[in-house]
């Protein structure tokens, strides 16, 4: 595996650099005019969870950690982008979206340099990183009212959302008996990113909800998510697919059985990475006939 850390891909005004770090088969940025110069590999921004409030690009759930996820996805084939961002206490909601939006435009317009095909984006995300993949994934070409005009539009090729919120209002309406937050209390997790308690808040709960945007251009969506989750209610993930299958958007929602946040419970929940890599390989773009052929492990 070849890597480069602490690549800034965004500086806005007021904030500090955000910064990503690359994972890529090793030979993928062999000198130019070597014989993987020419070649070109599908591409993940992966977006760590952590409430919106906290977590970093280096910080894995320990099931990815052991199984040496990034290793893995490179191994398989992939140049990935782990990815931070903005968090709650730096900056309210719509930033997130705006810097996972920034980082996929960055990935495009360096797709030489790094040997990516451009058409061949992802974005994959756990927790609150899932809600910021659907989002980026679902508002894709739509231009932002926050951003300047003309930009590229970010799209992505497929997007993986492991267990994220989508509607924040109805989160305690599905939250099992024994859940862990109240999401309506003005200092939950939700409340905080959106800078108001979130029941007072239906415009801007209605923004951050992906299945707000969703529409038939919308790319696949892979969505996993545990039955019993006592942090993200299941029933978020039931919310947004019946809005992609309304759309006619290519949606798997697969639920996991008895499994709560982060997939607690599931004896192998790192099997839910060889899904994803298929799920990616069958809906993205060919990239290169070699970049993708290999065995994930």
């Amino acid at each position: 595996m070849a890597v480069i850390r602490d690549a800034v891909y965004s500086s806005r005004v007021g904030f500090r650099p955000l910064t990503l770090d690359l994972h890529a088969p090793a030979e993928a940025w062999e000198p130019a005019g070597g014989a993987a110069a020419a070649r070109r590999y599908p591409a993940i921004v992966w977006i760590h969870g952590g409430a919106f409030r906290v977590g970093s690009r280096a910080l894995l759930p320990d099931f990815l950690d052991d199984g040496d996820f990034f290793g893995s996805l490179a191994r398989a084939g992939f140049v990935v982008a782990s990815i931070d961002y903005r968090l709650s206490s730096e900056a309210a909601w719509p930033a997130q979206l705006l810097d996972v939006r920034a980082a996929v435009r960055w990935l495009r317009g360096r797709a030489d340099e790094l040997g990516i095909a451009p058409a061949a984006i992802a974005v994959w995300g756990e927790s609150a990183g899932a809600h910021l993949a659907a989002s980026a994934g679902v508002r894709g070409a739509a231009e932002h009212p926050d951003e300047e005009p003309g930009l590229e539009p970010p799209t992505v090729a497929a997007v993986v959302d492991w267990y994220g919120p989508s509607n924040f209002a109805l989160m305690d309406h599905q939250a099992p008996a024994d859940a862990l937050q109240v999401h309506d209390d003005p200092d939950s997790p939700e409340s905080v990113l959106l800078r108001a308690p979130v029941q007072h808040a239906p415009d801007r709960v209605a923004d951050a909800d992906p299945a707000t945007h969703v529409g038939p251009g919308c790319p696949p969506i892979l969505i996993r998510h545990g039955m019993h989750d006592r942090l993200v209610p299941f029933g978020q993930s039931v919310h947004l697919a019946s809005a992609l299958e309304g759309a006619g958007v290519d949606v798997r929602l697969r639920p996991v059985d008895g499994a709560g946040h982060v997939f607690e419970g599931h004896p192998d929940p790192f099997q839910f990475v060889h899904e994803a890599v298929d799920f990616l390989r069958e809906v993205m773009p060919p990239a290169h006939p070699h970049a993708t052929a290999r065995t994930l492990r």
